[in-house]
């Protein structure tokens, strides 16, 4: 099993937090892993699906973009995926 960081950053790449869950297989669907993603948050709900399906956030699983929910990533040569929350621009 391979150790995996999830981190959040904001859209200019300022560090918002980082966790290191358990317990995971080693391939995880874009899905499987935004939903785990939101259950490190469940103080906070959010439609984690529906706000990656309406860009309100974007996944960077290592150095690409992830563009569906059923892609698979594999996560023993992906050591961090990082979720990047996007701002709506005031007046626009």
């Amino acid at each position: 099993m391979a150790t995996v960081s999830f981190r959040d950053e904001t859209p200019t790449g300022r560090p918002l937090g980082e966790w290191r869950p358990t317990g995971r297989p080693d391939r995880m669907t874009v899905r499987a892993l935004i939903r785990r993603r939101g259950g490190e948050q469940a103080a906070h709900p959010i439609d984690w699906e529906r706000a990656f399906l309406t860009n309100g956030f974007f996944l960077l699983v290592g150095d690409r973009q992830a563009d569906s929910l059923d892609e698979e990533v594999d996560l023993t040569t992906t050591p961090t995926l990082i979720f990047i929350k996007l701002v709506a621009l005031a007046g626009g």
